[in-house]
């Protein structure tokens, strides 16, 4: 039988044997590795919150100078860009529809426009200046540019005033554009201003009355969504050094059709109708203004009557096409003294003021589309090469367009 154990000490167990000395060498290597672990892991934790805290500052000091910009820019735009600072909203927009333009800087055209003096002052706000060589118009605006640029970025046609660049002066917070200079003013001063009226023969005029249309068949016809100016008169023709005309002012433009609004603008004499009374925005309302244009190329007369305060087409609508399309015996007594004497001129005024009866229906839907117009110009056109000095009658050709 086995003697029963007894319990045991430490003190009776053996001493463990000594260590090697390279046994000692494994442990120092073993602790040292350790200890640059736990370091490198504590300097990537100071890293992180030195970034950490540096990222926070910069967001700070952002947020702060956004809110000092803010507070700066809000008397300048308050209603457009609500709480955003209008400098920054300006450069965003300009930077997005922009890009394709050149960049003017505001010093260059300062200096080209004499710091903005009245000398170089073409009319409103827009002013002429020579920058490298080359004079341009620099239209100075605020904070309803932006429509304007949209508009300008999406069409490109030799009848409309080409858009050349843009500059932005940040302090003011005011937008310039550039465009190209078109010499020879506006139709407006060549009709009516007694320095400049009844320089314009017919063929001048009806080569206006040409242009002009095919600028309007491009925005309505050729852009997606349509363009319409909105805006239509003969102070918003302009003319180049061969009187070619060119639309200009495109800041009441607006795209799309068929719609609608409340807040009515145009200039009195040139408003369609169906715009005045349900604020109709259509392609036809441009058809409409383009027909008074028509008026003042063959009459000579404003599109309101100084003395009575009477719209032309309104005149022209009791006077001339009470009794359907126009005869050549009744539109003599109101032609343009200046075109009374050109015998050429009065078969094709004859029918250009029966394209302009068309464009003048009270009812859109029977006003013709600018192609349509286009093509009846055609016809004008031959019809005054072919004049005889016997016709008296409108021209057949075309009859269908403008009789509608």
């Amino acid at each position: 039988m086995p003697p029963p154990s007894m319990p045991v000490s430490p003190s009776d167990l053996p001493p463990p044997p000594p260590l090697s000395g390279h046994e000692h060498g494994e442990r120092a290597v073993v602790g040292l590795a350790i200890a640059l672990g736990v370091l490198g892991l504590l300097w990537v934790l100071l890293l992180l919150q030195i970034n950490r805290l540096t990222q926070r500052w910069c967001w700070v000091r952002k947020i702060d100078e956004e809110q000092r910009i803010n507070s700066k820019g809000q008397k300048w735009g308050k209603k457009m860009i609500g709480e955003a600072s209008k400098e920054q909203k300006v450069t965003m927009d300009v930077s997005e529809w922009l890009d394709k333009y050149k960049l003017f800087q505001i010093d260059e055209l300062r200096e080209a426009t004499a710091d903005f003096d009245r000398s170089c002052l073409i009319r409103g706000s827009v002013y002429r200046g020579k920058i490298n060589g080359e004079m341009y118009a620099v239209k100075q605006m605020k904070w309803n540019a932006i429509a304007e640029l949209k508009i300008l970025q999406k069409v490109n046609h030799t009848n409309l005033v080409k858009l050349e660049g843009f500059c932005i002066d940040a302090e003011p917070c005011i937008c310039y554009l550039v465009y190209e200079y078109v010499p020879n003013g506006s139709l407006y001063s060549w009709l009516h201003d007694p320095t400049r009226s009844g320089n314009l023969d017919w063929h001048h005029r009806l080569r206006i009355a040409v242009d002009l249309a095919n600028g309007l068949q491009y925005i309505h016809e050729h852009t997606w969504p349509c363009v319409v100016h909105k805006d239509i008169k003969s102070s918003n023709v302009l003319l180049d050094a061969r009187l070619r005309a060119k639309i200009a002012n495109f800041c009441l433009a607006r795209t799309g059709h068929n719609a609608v609004t409340t807040h009515i603008v145009g200039t009195q004499g040139y408003v369609a109708p169906e715009y005045v009374a349900e604020g109709l925005v259509t392609t036809k309302m441009d058809v409409f203004a383009y027909g008074v244009v028509l008026l003042e190329l063959v009459t000579g007369r404003e599109a309101v009557s100084m003395e009575e305060g009477r719209a032309l087409w309104a005149e022209a609508e009791e006077r001339l096409y009470a009794d359907g399309a126009v005869k050549a015996g009744k539109l003599v007594g109101w032609m343009d003294g200046a075109l009374a004497e050109q015998s050429s001129a009065v078969e094709g005024a004859v029918a250009v003021m029966n394209i302009a009866r068309a464009c003048l229906q009270r009812d859109p839907g029977r006003r013709p589309g600018m192609v349509d117009v286009v093509y009846a110009l055609a016809k004008a056109d031959e019809a005054s090469d072919n004049y005889s000095g016997e016709g008296m009658s409108a021209v057949g050709a075309g009859n269908a367009v403008i009789a509608r």
